[in-house]
């Protein structure tokens, strides 16, 4: 019966979020995200930095979700995602969120 508790212990603690904080040149940025198998299951985006439109962060988080986390993938996802939704984050960069990102994931 203890080890089942401590297998169902260490399983909630490989559950919880991976954070990360990253200050730019203009921002901070921070992420909170679930991953599993390389690809990201959750993120939540949050910081001191100005994005427009402001909705953009949503559709940063929808878009992110089922991504798989290598630079190359990040960086033609963020691309796409910014073009499509013609989004402007002033003094914050695409780098920027694949940093953040990869911080979480590696710390």
């Amino acid at each position: 019966m203890k080890i089942f508790i401590l297998l169902k212990f260490l399983q909630k603690i490989g559950d919880r979020m991976k954070t990360a904080i990253h200050r730019a040149e203009k921002g901070v940025i921070e992420v909170e995200l679930k991953f599993e198998n390389e690809f990201i299951q959750e993120i939540k985006i949050t910081g001191d930095f100005f994005i427009y439109p402001e909705e953009a962060i949503e559709d940063l988080e929808k878009e992110l979700v089922g991504i798989k986390i290598t630079e190359n993938d990040l960086d033609k996802k963020l691309q796409e995602i910014y073009l499509k939704n013609s989004i402007s984050t002033p003094g914050i960069t695409i780098r920027d969120w694949i940093v953040v990102i990869l911080k979480a994931i590696n710390p």
